[in-house]
């Protein structure tokens, strides 16, 4: 046998217990939530539309079957996900199914006017909600700050499964979890995709109609950054609402890096609103730069042609591609 040989069998054990305590931190990680068996704590949030002050969450949701999804990080995965579920669970409604989604954040206020503006994003037949209680929400739950979604299924306030996804994804998560929701209700057998509500096809051309839709959400935070009459107050305030969006969501940011890039590298420059506006368009030209990854792909035909620098209430897209 030779010397290579014996230091690698010497070695083995070493090895095998190391991976093994790797594979373990590493499963340790992935708790997020009340496990399978204990019961769900009581706890407030903030409606995320309307003057209602905090409200107890799970009220009228303990006698029977509930959906309850936390977000941790906005992302377009996570909305899709969350989306799907909440819309899937509106239509088990007359079950007896209760579901509750509530957004995690350091900022609540902030999270709020971001919810407002994106509500035609979210899904429809849930209240979302708000968690005052820090990125870690309710204290009570154990939640995972390095999970994207903590996805609950509970029966009579006792949780029944528990999903804490850091990558969530339509395809492999949503039939897991839809056959967590079919046993609550009595069921037997795990819901396709389709029947959930996801059409590929469907899906497709809703890739295609959000063209206009993501026009509409640039102009709305790209223009009053430009705006000619802007105050120096103004335009820190407009473009932190910028970077707080582009933080979340990878086209908008790549599309603010193009138009920026383009602007500040062109001999247009002084024509897009104030100096402080023109201080925020050369940062983002550089900060938003892909470092060694590639752009986030929008969907074809999704840039218009820039408009008039004159518009003041129009942003350019900076991209006549």
């Amino acid at each position: 046998m030779t010397m290579l040989w014996r230091l690698t069998l010497a070695c083995l054990p070493l090895l095998l217990a190391t991976s093994a305590a790797d594979a373990a931190d590493e499963f340790a990680q992935l708790f997020s939530g009340p496990q399978v068996g204990e019961e769900l704590p009581p706890f407030e949030a903030l409606p995320a539309f309307g003057e209602a002050e905090k409200v107890a969450v799970l009220d009228g949701a303990m006698d029977g079957p509930v959906l309850l999804v936390f977000v941790h990080q906005v992302t377009r995965p996570s909305i899709g996900l969350t989306r799907l579920l909440m819309e899937y669970a509106a239509t088990k409604q007359t079950t007896g199914l209760q579901s509750r989604l509530v957004f995690l954040t350091a900022d609540p206020t902030d999270t709020k006017a971001f919810l407002q503006r994106a509500r035609r994003a979210l899904p429809r037949g849930v209240e979302p909600s708000i968690s005052t209680e820090g990125i870690e929400g309710p204290g009570a739950y154990g939640l995972n700050r390095k999970i994207t979604l903590t996805v609950l299924v509970a029966s009579k306030g006792v949780v029944t499964a528990n999903f804490p996804l850091v990558q969530p994804s339509i395809q492999a998560d949503a039939p897991k979890i839809g056959y967590e929701i079919a046993k609550v209700l009595g069921g037997a057998e795990a819901p396709t995709l389709k029947e959930m509500g996801f059409d590929e096809q469907r899906m497709g051309m809703a890739r295609r109609q959000q063209v206009p839709e993501r026009d509409a959400l640039y102009r709305q935070y790209m223009a009053p950054v430009i705006q000619k009459t802007a105050t120096p107050n103004d335009v820190v305030a407009a473009a932190k609402a910028v970077e707080e969006f582009a933080a979340s969501t990878p086209w908008f940011k790549e599309r603010v890096h193009r138009a920026s890039k383009q602007i500040t590298e062109g001999p247009r420059l002084t024509e897009y609103g104030t100096d402080k506006a023109q201080e925020y368009l050369k940062k983002w030209a550089t900060q938003y730069a892909p470092s060694g990854q590639p752009a986030a792909e929008e969907p074809r035909g999704e840039s218009p042609p820039a408009e008039s620098a004159d518009e003041s209430t129009e942003a350019s897209t900076g991209d006549n591609g």
